[in-house]
């Protein structure tokens, strides 16, 4: 319901959505890496229960404010919610899992995290139809604080994993370390981009698949049974994820395929504006497009010391960050012109960033 709370509830228009993410991806790019450090220091939950907080603010103020200038203030609160949840939530798993001598399981727990994040989605979306179709377009929002107000309790119980012992340093110290060891490590540089690109490009069909469902007649109150098929379809991917590695001939074929996919998927999309086919096509390229990330951050966690682990993930995702925020207001101008000019410009990006990927199996450590 995302595309029709912004338009018809808020009162902007698609350009001015894509705009208003930029503005969110533009400020977590200038929070990421800070909340990052606020992490390395002061601890995963301490940086959990900050997102929390900040999360039910702009659910709140999204709730009971509509229109640009208010949208902005939400964004605005959104985004330090994002920051500080950023890298955090993995950095706790994968630390926890290193005190307990599992580190080989990472991939498996990682899958796991993302699993339960997108089944969350899966559950909500046709909740926020039905709730939409029956009390109105702000209702989904006005439902949201209700787990958001329940995690805080969550967030406050969990339990910091140890890490390994070293001298405490510096705000700016801790800022740099983390900045130069990703820009100085070039096998996480390869795996940053694959993930960074493919997924930027592919996670636009968020916000272009419920025009196109518009555009081709269908009803308002089936969007969220369409959210669910993506994500669930993601979910299965991610809990099989062996099996689909193995199926694909190993984890850089499957890093290949999972990249193929999505940008084959755009170009059909551009080619055939069919509704019959549309929604499979939406469900392949988030399952595959989307789904990847998961896998390669833990890829990305096995190149990194644990004391900077946070810092580091937030360098990463800022490099996301900055690249959406650059290309949401051009996704946004073009698709308000044509969309299915732009699902052919995504599908061209997604299959060039995998022809320039430099990932080799080497990289791919399990353990």
């Amino acid at each position: 319901m995302l595309i029709p709370f912004f338009t018809d509830w808020g009162g902007i228009t698609l350009s001015q959505v894509m705009w208003l993410q930029s503005w969110f991806m533009i400020w977590i790019v200038m929070l990421e890496v800070p909340t990052g450090v606020f992490a390395d220091r002061h601890g995963r939950r301490a940086s959990l229960l900050c997102a929390t907080l900040f999360l039910i603010s702009a659910v709140a103020y999204y709730a009971t404010h509509r229109g640009l200038a208010h949208f902005i203030v939400a964004e605005f609160l959104w985004a330090c919610a994002a920051a500080f949840s950023s890298g955090a939530d993995e950095a706790m798993i994968y630390d926890s899992l290193k005190a307990a001598g599992e580190t080989g399981s990472s991939k498996t727990a990682l899958a796991k995290l993302g699993t339960v994040y997108i089944t969350a989605i899966a559950v909500a979306a046709p909740i926020g139809s039905l709730a939409a179709a029956r009390w109105g377009l702000a209702a989904p929002i006005q439902l949201m604080l209700i787990p958001f107000i329940l995690a805080l309790p969550v967030a406050w119980s969990l339990r910091e994993p140890p890490r390994e012992h070293e001298e405490r340093r510096g705000y700016w110290e801790t800022l740099t370390r983390g900045g130069k060891y990703f820009l100085g490590h070039r096998i996480l540089r390869a795996l940053a981009f694959d993930s960074v690109t493919v997924w930027c490009f592919s996670f636009m069909i968020i916000w272009l698949y419920q025009p196109r469902l518009k555009e081709l007649g269908m009803p308002l109150v089936f969007f969220g049974f369409v959210t669910a098929g993506m994500t669930l379809f993601q979910a299965v991917l991610l809990m099989r994820i062996a099996d689909v590695e193995r199926l694909c001939g190993g984890p850089r074929r499957f890093l290949l395929v999972s990249s193929v996919i999505p940008g084959l998927g755009y170009l059909a999309l551009a080619a055939a504006p069919a509704l019959w086919l549309a929604a499979p096509l939406f469900i392949l390229i988030a399952a595959f497009g989307l789904s990847r990330s998961t896998i390669l951050n833990n890829y990305m966690h096995k190149h990194i010391d644990g004391s900077r682990r946070a810092t580091v993930m937030s360098s990463v995702g800022m490099t996301r960050q900055l690249l959406m925020a650059t290309a949401y207001p051009l996704v946004g101008w073009a698709a308000q012109r044509s969309l299915s000019w732009t699902f052919a410009g995504l599908g061209a990006a997604i299959l060039a960033s995998a022809a320039a990927s430099s990932i080799e199996e080497a990289h791919l450590l399990e353990r």
